[in-house]
């Protein structure tokens, strides 16, 4: 799999900012808040029930280590070097909202997790990977529903529908 994005940056151990027996975790370069990490299978697997017991355990070691590594990490300066990387103008509007927001490292208030799994789901890269996202309080006026907003119609589940 050596044209894998994930199975590539791997190998490169500056983006690499965890790592397991069976697993690392990388900073998004298109962060959708400060902190936004994937945790990734080192071995190359497409599909979320191709997932072993071991990496599924390891996934949640990785979460509970990420989540007190988002509050130590120098993100202006990670979020510094994708620009001048020069990944491409989307990522550079992504991690520039980064470092524009005001809790910019600190402890977050909350997470969505979410992988998705199959191209129909929004998956880019077919090789499976975890998104933990940080969440603060007041990112947005209404949080309810959280990843229910995937499709967007859906997301609130509390106003009345005919």
């Amino acid at each position: 799999m050596d044209k894998c994005f994930f199975c590539q940056v791997q190998s490169q151990s500056q983006q690499v900012i965890w790592n397991s027996d069976k697993l690392f975790a990388i900073y998004d370069s298109y962060p959708v808040s400060p902190g936004h990490t994937l945790i990734v299978p080192k071995r190359h697997v497409a599909n979320l029930n191709e997932i072993t017991d071991d990496e599924w355990n390891e996934v949640k070691i990785g979460i509970n280590e990420l989540s007190k590594l988002h509050q130590t990490s120098a993100l202006k300066e990670i979020y510094t070097n994708f620009i001048k990387a020069e990944i491409s103008d989307e990522s550079a509007w992504f991690c520039n909202k980064a470092l524009k927001h005001p809790r910019l490292n600190t402890k977050p208030d909350g997470y969505n997790h979410g992988v998705n799994d199959g191209r129909a789901a929004g998956r880019t890269v077919d090789h499976v990977h975890w998104h933990m996202i940080p969440r603060f309080d007041g990112d947005m006026i209404d949080p309810r529903g959280g990843i229910r907003y995937v499709i967007p119609e859906m997301g609130n589940y509390k106003i009345p529908r005919k």
